[in-house]
C-alpha cells in the first residue's frame, strides 16, 4: 500500500472535528439567514437598486424576480404523454505517453416517452479526434483541456437538440443537461475572439432547442452555490457601502453558507423562486441571444430524503408557465424513479461513460491499426507503469 493511513490519525481526527465546528456555526447562522429571506418577500425598489449598483462590480449574487424570493411552489401534475429526453458527455484527453495522440468524446443519450408502453430509446455517439487541427493550436501548443471540455459541452448540448427536433411533432418535450447551462469559458481562456466563437456555437443550439418548442433544463446535483445567500447580504448593506470589498466579504451573519441550506425549507416536490445569474457572462453572451440564463431550486427527494438541484433555465423557459411547469414536473417525476436525481440524466450518463477496460479495448484497437501500417506502436514506460500499479481504478468521463 502506497498510502501509510496510520501516519492520518492525527490529521483525520483534526478534520473531523474542525467539520463538527463549521456545522455548528452554519446551523447558528441559518436560521437569520432565512428569516433574511423571509422579510424580502417581493423585491422593492430599494433592493432593485443595490442589484444595480453592485453588478459593476462583478457581483456573483442572484437577481431576483417579480417571484417573492421566499416562495415555495409544489410541482405540477406532469402532462399525460410528453418526453424526456437528456444528454451527457465523457471524454478521453491527449495522452502523449499513450500508443498514439487523440481525444474521443462520447455523447450518450436517452429518450424517454411517458404515457407510452415502450422502452426508452439509448443511444452512444463517440467520436475520435486526430488530425492535427484537431489536436494543436495556432501556435502549435497542444489543445488544452478546457478547449476539448467546451467542445463536449457543446457536442451535448447538439445531441439533445437533435432529439428534440426529431420528437417535436410527437408529445411536449423537456431537454436535459447534467450541467448548468451558462458556460464560465472567459475564466480559463485569454482570446477573446475564441470566447465570442465558443459561445455563439453553444448558443446556436439553444436556438434550435427554443424553436423545436422543448423546454430545456440545466441540472446541478449537490449545488454549493452561494448567490442568494449574496443577494442576503448585499439587502443588508446601505446604499453607500455597496464597494467591491464589502460584496466580497460575507461577514459573520453568511460566512460559509450556501443556497442549498438556505433553500432547506423546500419539502419534496417544491421549486424555489426564480433567479437570474449575475454572472457577467449572462449579461454578455446569453442576454443579446434571449437566452438570459435563470435558475431556482428544487427538492428532487422524497419524505425522510431531502435532495435539492439547481436548475438552470434559458429566459424562454424561465417567462413561459407550460414549459416552466414541464421542467418542474418531469424533473420531479424522473426523480422518483432514481431516488432523488433525475433518471433519464442517470441513464445518459451511464451511456456516455468510458470505463478504464472500454479504454484499454480502444487502444488495442489503434495498435492493431497502426501493425497493419507496418508501424511499431508503443506506450512510454510511464504508462506502462500506471497501467501495472493501479491504472484500472480509473474511470474516463465526465
Amino acid at each position: 500500500m502506497a498510502l501509510e493511513l496510520n501516519r492520518l490519525t492525527h490529521e483525520v481526527t483534526a478534520l473531523g472535528l474542525n467539520l463538527a465546528e463549521r456545522l455548528t456555526q452554519l446551523a447558528e447562522r441559518l436560521p437569520g439567514a432565512q428569516g433574511s429571506l423571509r422579510a424580502i418577500g417581493v423585491v422593492d425598489d430599494a433592493l432593485q437598486r443595490k442589484v444595480a449598483a453592485a453588478l459593476p462590480f462583478r457581483w456573483a449574487g442572484a437577481i431576483p424576480t417579480a417571484e417573492a424570493v421566499d416562495a415555495a411552489f409544489p410541482a405540477p401534475p406532469a402532462p399525460a404523454r410528453y418526453n424526456a429526453i437528456a444528454a451527457d458527455g465523457s471524454q478521453i484527453y491527449p495522452d502523449r505517453h499513450g500508443v498514439a495522440l487523440y481525444y474521443l468524446i462520447n455523447i450518450g443519450s436517452i429518450v424517454f416517452r411517458s404515457g407510452l408502453a415502450q422502452a426508452p430509446s439509448q443511444a452512444s455517439r463517440p467520436q475520435v479526434f486526430y488530425e492535427d487541427a484537431d489536436l494543436y493550436e495556432e501556435d502549435g501548443g497542444q489543445k488544452p483541456a478546457v478547449l476539448i471540455d467546451a467542445e463536449r459541452d457543446w457536442r451535448e448540448l447538439a445531441e439533445l437538440a437533435r432529439l428534440a427536433q426529431a420528437e417535436a411533432q410527437a408529445a411536449p418535450s423537456v431537454a436535459v443537461l447534467d450541467n448548468g447551462l451558462l458556460l464560465y469559458l472567459s475564466l480559463q481562456i485569454d482570446d477573446q475572439a475564441l470566447i465570442r466563437e465558443l459561445f455563439s456555437r453553444y448558443l446556436d443550439q439553444l436556438d434550435l432547442l427554443r424553436a423545436s418548442g422543448a423546454a430545456v433544463a440545466g441540472v446541478v446535483d449537490r449545488p454549493r452555490a452561494a448567490s442568494v445567500v449574496r443577494l442576503l447580504h448585499l439587502n443588508g448593506l446601505a446604499q453607500s457601502e455597496i464597494r467591491e470589498d464589502a460584496l466580497r466579504d460575507l461577514g459573520p451573519n453568511y460566512a460559509g453558507l450556501t443556497d442549498s441550506l438556505i433553500f432547506g425549507f423546500l419539502r419534496p416536490g417544491e421549486r424555489s423562486a426564480l433567479f437570474v445569474n449575475a454572472s457577467p457572462n449572462n449579461d454578455i453572451y446569453y442576454r443579446p441571444r434571449d437566452h438570459t440564463i435563470y435558475f431556482f431550486y428544487l427538492n428532487a427527494g422524497r419524505p425522510g430524503k431531502d435532495a435539492l438541484l439547481r436548475v438552470e433555465v434559458p429566459e424562454w423557459v424561465a417567462v413561459d408557465p407550460a414549459r416552466l411547469n414541464l421542467v418542474h414536473a418531469a424533473l420531479v417525476a424522473q426523480s422518483r424513479v432514481s431516488d432523488g436525481f433525475p433518471y433519464i440524466l442517470v441513464r445518459a450518463h451511464e451511456l456516455a461513460v468510458v470505463s478504464v477496460a472500454e479504454r484499454r479495448a480502444f487502444d488495442e484497437m489503434i495498435m492493431g491499426a497502426l501493425i497493419r501500417q507496418r508501424l511499431s506502436p508503443a506506450i512510454s514506460r510511464k504508462a506502462q507503469g500506471k497501467a501495472w500499479t493501479g491504472g484500472g481504478r480509473r474511470r474516463f468521463g465526465g
